[in-house]
């Protein structure tokens, strides 16, 4: 009779490491969001700016 109350909480531990990895993987996609620019590549635009300002 017992038998027929036990509760697998398996499906709920996951869910909840799940969630708590979600808001780690998002945590750390904002901080690498502001860490590096916008640009790919922020030193190869400054070069040819350069170069073409020596050229002239």
């Amino acid at each position: 009779m017992k038998e027929n109350n036990i509760v697998d909480l398996s499906e709920a531990r996951w869910k909840k490491e799940h969630e708590r990895k979600d808001e780690k993987v998002d945590a750390m996609r904002k901080r690498f969001e502001h860490a590096f620019p916008d640009k790919p590549t922020p030193i190869k635009d400054y070069m040819k700016k350069k170069r073409r300002k020596k050229k002239s």
